[in-house]
This record gives C-alpha cells, sequence and structure tokens, in this order.
C-alpha cells in the first residue's frame, strides 16, 4: 500500500511530461535548431525599449501552472507520510 502514492506520482509526472513534450514537438519549438544558437548574437532587439505589455503572457500563467505542479508533486509524499503515520 505504500508504493500506491509513488507509482501515482511517478505516473502523473510521466503523464505531464510527455504531454508538455508533445506540445512543444506540435507548436515548434524543435523547428529551427540552427537558427537558435544565433539568436544571441543578433544586434536588433527582441521589444522596443519602454514598451510594456498592457497584459501578461500566456507563458506566465503556464509557468504559474507547472509550479503549482511541481509543488503539489513534492508536497505528495509528505502528505502520504503524515496519512501512513
Amino acid at each position: 500500500m505504500y508504493y500506491l502514492g509513488w507509482i501515482v506520482l511517478v505516473g502523473v509526472s510521466l503523464a505531464l511530461s510527455l504531454a508538455s513534450f508533445a506540445w512543444a514537438l506540435r507548436s515548434g519549438q524543435f523547428a529551427d535548431q540552427g537558427r537558435a544558437r544565433y539568436l544571441p548574437l543578433r544586434d536588433e532587439p527582441s521589444a522596443p525599449p519602454g514598451a510594456a505589455a498592457s497584459r501578461r503572457p500566456a507563458e506566465v500563467y503556464a509557468l504559474a501552472a507547472v509550479s503549482a505542479l511541481v509543488a503539489a508533486g513534492l508536497a505528495t509524499p509528505l502528505v502520504l507520510w503524515w496519512l501512513g503515520r
């Protein structure tokens, strides 16, 4: 019974990592690897200075969701330990 929580944790982690890898493949994150190594060397700025975004991009919310999932994953063994005492 002790191992059930760890198996669930590993299963959920594996599913999330495979889903994020599939999303990266579909969205073209790995499409142009030859150009990516020269991006830090270009002279042009990526955004004009002083231009603030009016709303937060979707990446901020995705990062917050991933951070919450990581925190939940790290807390799961503690909760399982506490319930098993």
